[in-house]
């Protein structure tokens, strides 16, 4: 049987390469090597950005690259948090939630965007109806400082652990630099948070639209 040539696009190449990455990140997590961990989650996630340029430079968007695009993006935060939740067990609970609405959150827009007959998730800007998600969605730019915010502060909190003596003295103050890293990305990390919140919100509002309108023509 022939293999569908679209398991085969070059930016589908790179989502499987992806893949491999954050797996070879995560074995190595577990073997001990927090240095080959980084690196291949590091080359995984700046993968990320060249999978779109591909498909827009050899004309090969599809559905299947963007769910496979989105189940490595929500794969590896996943897994990025539990291994978080393993160095730092006072926070279990905090992981948790984060994964459980990054994972929700992805889940009913997709969901959404299904229903109301939209090509991308990345059309909600056209009917949310909150300002800070048409932003999110409307503006690439703004969109790629959250997502790059969100996974830089779980990067730092990892190299925290690991680093905890790369610090300097200065008029006798001992500053650690990772900790004034983690700080400066804490509100952008906030507010991807927020996003995720108004999108699985926003999602569920319009899902229960629908149903309601079902609801309303089938009492008829």
């Amino acid at each position: 049987m022939a293999i569908n040539k679209v398991f085969l696009f070059v930016p589908n190449l790179i989502g499987y390469a992806r893949f491999i990455f954050y797996l070879v990140a995560f074995v190595s997590h577990s073997m001990g090597s927090w240095q080959l961990c980084m690196g291949f989650y590091a080359i995984a996630f700046i993968l990320d950005e060249f999978d779109g340029r591909a498909a827009r430079a050899y004309n090969q968007s599809s559905n299947f690259g963007a769910a496979l695009d989105m189940v490595a993006d929500r794969s590896a935060t996943a897994g990025l948090c539990l291994i978080l939740a393993q160095l730092y067990p006072k926070y279990l609970l905090f992981f948790i939630i984060a994964i459980a609405l990054d994972v929700s959150s992805h889940y009913y827009l997709i969901y959404a965007t299904g229903m109301l007959g939209k090509a991308s998730h990345k059309d909600s800007a056209q009917w949310s109806n909150n300002g800070l998600m048409k932003l999110y969605y409307g503006n690439k730019t703004f969109m790629d400082i959250l997502i790059l915010g969100n996974e830089l502060f779980y990067i730092l909190l990892y190299l925290n652990f690991h680093l905890i003596d790369w610090s300097f003295k200065t008029n006798n103050f001992d500053l650690n630099i990772l900790s004034l890293l983690i700080i400066f990305c804490l509100p952008i990390y906030v507010l991807k948070q927020a996003t995720n919140f108004l999108q699985m919100q926003n999602a569920a509002q319009e899902i229960a639209k629908i149903d309601l309108k079902e609801n309303n023509q089938h009492t008829k």
